[in-house]
């Protein structure tokens, strides 16, 4: 190699280093996986004090107007659950990522008010959820990590052909929410029948609460936890002028009171 040129004398002792380095990077041992002992689970349930059930299909309620609304089948999907963080920062390609992408194709909103970007507490699987049977449906558990939660989100929109529990009798895929039954105005005697089919989402953040304290985070570096989170089909049809609404108004309404009267339960240690 003596009578080698000097740059090219570099260029091979270069080669060689960057040979020797790869293969002491190939062979040192790989670090032993931490075990994730923290879980987070969902359940959710229906509030359902007001719901009248009788021998035939289907439920009744009275609404806020004085609707007599019967139900005769329904559905609402879940498509997602999950906790947000109390100080969330993006790693830093992330952010690097995004601000490309907003210097290329600017501002979007975000889809139904979140972040496209699941947290890993996020459930990972959508799910229909029968409005005739209203059972408890649990997910979960899940291991998220060592992190601290102050809320939690969640969010009903359109089913995805991956969905559970999707029903036979009508297609819910790109569907959110769907209810057939009929409605008798206050103080009249005949039944008219109605059909709301919706692919509208809506969501809501929650604060997590924490015997009283909302300002006491989540830790699941330490903790596991159940959310319970409870809607209510007492108040489904509250605001609903069945007279003088179309079906479009009734959904839009509908998933609305579906989000507003949610309540939740933080069950830590479950």
């Amino acid at each position: 190699m003596l009578g080698l040129p000097r740059r090219t004398l570099v260029l091979v002792a270069l080669a060689i280093l960057l040979s020797s380095g790869c293969r002491r990077q190939e062979q040192a041992p790989l670090p032993t996986p931490q075990v994730q002992s923290q879980t987070v689970s969902y359940r959710l349930e229906w509030k359902q004090a007001k719901v009248e059930r009788s021998g035939r299909t289907g439920w009744d309620v009275t609404n806020d107007l004085g609707y007599r609304v019967h139900v005769t089948r329904g559905w609402v999907v879940t498509r997602s659950m999950e906790f947000v963080p109390c100080n969330p920062l993006p790693p830093p390609a992330l952010t690097s990522l995004r601000r490309s992408l907003h210097e290329l194709i600017g501002v979007r909103p975000a889809f139904a008010g979140h972040s496209a970007i699941a947290d890993p507490s996020a459930a990972k699987r959508t799910i229909v959820e029968s409005l005739l049977r209203a059972d408890t449906q649990a997910m979960g558990p899940i291991y998220p990590g060592a992190q601290k939660y102050c809320q939690a989100h969640y969010l009903i929109a359109r089913a995805d052909k991956e969905a559970i529990a999707l029903p036979t009798e009508v297609d819910m895929v790109d569907q959110s929410i769907h209810v057939d039954g009929t409605f008798r105005r206050p103080g009249g005697s005949a039944d008219e029948a109605f059909s709301v089919v919706s692919g509208l989402g809506n969501g809501k953040l929650i604060e997590l609460p924490r015997g009283g304290d909302a300002a006491v985070a989540l830790d699941t570096g330490r903790e596991s936890a159940t959310l319970v989170i409870r809607r209510s089909l007492d108040t489904l049809f509250d605001h609903i002028d069945f007279a003088t609404m179309d079906d479009k108004r009734r959904g839009r309404e509908m998933l609305q009171n579906l989000i507003n009267d949610v309540e939740v339960e933080l069950k830590v240690g479950s």
